[in-house]
This record gives structure tokens, sequence and C-alpha cells, in this order.
């Protein structure tokens, strides 16, 4: 008798530099995390898998701790198809992490909450150019930290993002922080149930605003009880961002 072949739910966690990348989602003709991803797959186990993302980021943006699933029938463990990935992925991807999870695991569904950093230099710096949003102006911190605190617990920001959105507006801020980095910057933490489309980037754009004195910190919220996209500040650029880490 045939032995039976054994599904299993494989989660990794893997971090990319989105420099080189036209986001995460797979995509004809350019090239993408999930595509390179996908195609290392294809070729160590003889099939293209369906995998599953706890977060889709847009170009140029980077993570140190995305999540995905997928099943597969290989007879690998899981340290094994880590190293295996690693040795085929290009350098700008990599597998920090594999592990066998429930077969009812979804990265994206079951994830209670994620965290983004960005990153801002206020000096101008040739190694962190393409990892932080340098601007020309000082920064006012505590600014920030106040108009950004008015932002935790649950609202509609219709205001941070693009009127294509599809998903309901209605999401949970759990954390906002704002840290000094070197060289001289900031680095602005997010944490939420959820993100939609450039989200981060609109309030990030909206909280530089803050710190340079063009807004007041009372406006962030203001701004944001208004649900209208045309008061809040330009949007970052992408390469500051980072996909921090997904909990479930």
């Amino acid at each position: 008798m045939a032995e039976k072949v054994r599904v299993r739910n494989i989660r990794l966690t893997i971090e990319y530099d989105g420099s080189d990348f036209c986001g995460w989602q797979k995509q004809p003709k350019v090239r993408t995390v999930e595509g390179e991803l996908v195609r290392v797959l294809g070729g160590l186990m003889g099939g293209e898998p369906e995998i599953v993302t706890a977060a889709r980021t847009d170009s140029g943006v980077h993570a140190v701790g995305q999540t995905v699933n997928f099943s597969s029938v290989s007879t690998m463990t899981a340290e094994e198809m880590k190293n295996a990935l690693n040795s085929l992925l290009p350098p700008d991807v990599k597998v920090v992490d594999a592990s066998d999870v429930p077969l009812a695991f979804n990265a994206r569904f079951d994830a209670r909450e994620r965290t983004y950093r960005y990153e801002i230099a206020t000096r101008p710096t040739a190694v962190w150019r393409m990892r932080r949003w340098y601007v020309n102006w000082d920064l006012d911190g505590d600014a920030i930290r106040k108009a950004g605190d008015a932002l935790v617990g649950q609202h509609d920001f219709s205001a941070y993002t693009y009127k294509d959105e599809q998903r309901s507006p209605w999401i949970e801020m759990k954390e906002f922080g704002v840290a000094e980095i070197d060289p001289q910057g900031l680095a602005l933490i997010f944490t939420a149930n959820r993100f939609m489309r450039r989200m981060v980037r609109l309030l990030t754009g909206t909280l530089v605003e803050v710190g340079r004195g063009k807004l007041q910190p009372g406006d962030l919220f203001d701004i944001l009880s208004s649900r209208d996209r045309n008061r809040a500040g330009p949007c970052a650029p992408p390469q500051g961002l980072y996909l921090v880490g997904v909990e479930y």
C-alpha cells in the first residue's frame, strides 16, 4: 500500500531589502518579493505554492519580520527547508525562521497586530539614503509624540488612506512611539490590528508636518475626525518604512 502523503502547513518569517523590488505581490514582468519566494519554492518542491502573507508591502518598503505560510508535502524538516531556501534566494531576501504550524493557521487572518517602523534622517546620509527619509528640517520629537498619542484607540482612519481603499477604515491603533536614531533622526513606531494601503506613510508625512511646526499636535486628531484625505499631509516615501513584526 502506498504511503499516505502528509500535507503540512509551513510558516516562514522572512526579511528583505525592498529597494530593488516592485513591492511584495507577485506580478508579471517585474521583480517582487513574493515572486522570488514562489520561484525558489517551486524549484525546490516541484510546484509553485499559494503563499498567504501577513502584509503586502509596497515598492521600496523593507521587512525584518514578514510572516507567510503555505502548504507543502515536502519531507524536509523546517530547518532543512530554511537552509535550502536561503541557499537559493537572492541576497536581498532571507528566511529568518521556519516551522510547522497547524493546518488552520493563516498568516493574514490570524494576525492580532502588526508593527511598522518609519525611520527619518535629519541630516544627509550616504549609507542610509535608501533606508531612511531625509528631511531638511529640525523636528520636534515631543510635538510628534503628543500628536501621535491622540491616534491610539479605535478610529476611522479614512483621512490617512486613499479613496479607492476597499477595506473598512475602522482600525485599532494599539501603540505609537518615537525613538531617536543615529545618525541624527527619529523612528516612528506604529502598532495596530491592521493597516490600510499607505496608511503609515500618510501618517508619517502628517507627523513630520507637526514636527517641523507646519501643523499643531492637535491638528492630527482633527484631520482624523474629518475623514478627509485632502487635509492630511504628504505621503512619506517608501524607503524609510519597515514591517517590523506580526503577533499572533
